[in-house]
């Protein structure tokens, strides 16, 4: 049985609120910060179910290998923390930096994402 991820949201520098997320999403995330979580959530155990938060474009660039690779590491993420966001509604783009941890190292991944149809959407991800 895999462990599920553990979050860490930094909301004031002084207090870190520690939330175990549920892998059950009974509806799509709202904001760019959700999609992230969700995503890290779903794509350890289930890759198919994970690509619906990555846009069409990105998904038509990517195939079944790249797919596997787009964490800098395989196996359970034991825990993430966003670090830092921007947002603009405006524009519909979004940036987000995480720190995510896997079993045998950590590593910032960069978020960028998109508001598409109406819900926000991950178009590209890199490792830093």
């Amino acid at each position: 049985m895999k462990n599920t991820p553990q979050e860490s949201v930094i909301t004031d520098p002084t207090a870190t609120q520690l939330v175990v997320p549920t892998l059950i999403v009974d509806e799509y995330p709202s904001t760019p910060e959700e999609v992230i979580r969700a995503f890290l959530i779903a794509y350890p155990m289930d890759q198919l179910n994970s690509i619906q938060y990555l846009s069409p474009s990105y998904l038509s660039t990517l195939d079944a290998a790249s797919i596997s690779n787009l964490l800098p590491a395989s196996g359970d993420i034991t825990g993430f923390i966003i670090e830092k966001g921007v947002t603009s509604t405006e524009l519909g783009a979004s940036e987000i930096l995480a720190n995510v941890a896997f079993e045998s190292m950590s590593s910032e991944v960069q978020f960028n994402l998109g508001f598409i149809d109406g819900r926000w959407v991950i178009n590209q991800i890199y490792s830093k």
